[in-house]
């Protein structure tokens, strides 16, 4: 740390030194240092994208998810590293837990929609498996009276299906076997999955 800041003393106007402190202070455990550093060097300048994934990391480590998604999702597209950073938004945007919203669903729906993934690479299906699981877990505790809210009607659907347990599920399902037919390795896990999850259709 010392030895950056006598490097950021001799060239103020520098981002490298700032950005050095800013992984300087996240080593040490200095949330507040590291998000300033990293945020610093990722206003003035998109091309350094190490900051853009540490402003993130720090906005996290404060509680701060908005923050960090808003971070990652700056990244722009002419960037070799605009998937990789959509897909840690779109991981973000349906890590809330407890706080996720109806419009977390849509914007994950949204990005990845927009991701320039081909259908055969098993990323952009992990990515539909990982929405459609937190969306069935956020309708499993959505009012009774009144169903889903916070972003996603009825009349709107999560990567194709209707906001309700049953569609869900259905297309968590399928999901889960599309995976499977890309990712050899994991075909009976895989496969498994998507049997458990799975809507009786008899009784």
């Amino acid at each position: 740390a010392q030895a950056f800041s006598a490097v950021y003393d001799e060239l103020p106007g520098e981002l490298a030194p700032k950005l050095a402190l800013g992984f300087t202070a996240e080593a040490a455990g200095d949330g507040p240092g590291a998000r300033h550093y990293f945020g610093l060097v990722w206003t003035i300048d998109r091309s350094y994208v190490s900051a853009a994934f540490g402003a993130a990391r720090a906005c996290l480590a404060d509680g701060d998810r908005v923050g960090a998604i808003s971070a990652v999702a700056a990244v722009p597209d002419t960037s070799s590293h605009h998937a990789a950073a959509q897909i840690a938004a779109v991981r973000l945007l349906v890590a809330g837990g407890a706080g996720l919203s109806g419009d977390d669903l849509r914007q994950a729906d949204w990005r990845l929609g927009r991701l320039s993934l081909d259908d055969n690479d098993p990323r952009r299906h992990q990515l539909a498996v990982e929405i459609l699981r937190a969306a069935l877990d956020w309708v499993s505790v959505a009012p009774a009276a009144g169903g889903p809210t916070g972003g996603v009607t009825a009349g709107e659907r999560i990567l194709g299906c209707e906001p309700n347990e049953r569609a869900l599920r259905f297309g968590l399902e399928r999901g889960y076997r599309a995976l499977a037919n890309l990712v050899p390795e994991r075909r009976v896990e895989l496969v498994d999955l998507a049997n458990s999850v799975r809507p009786r259709t008899w009784i």
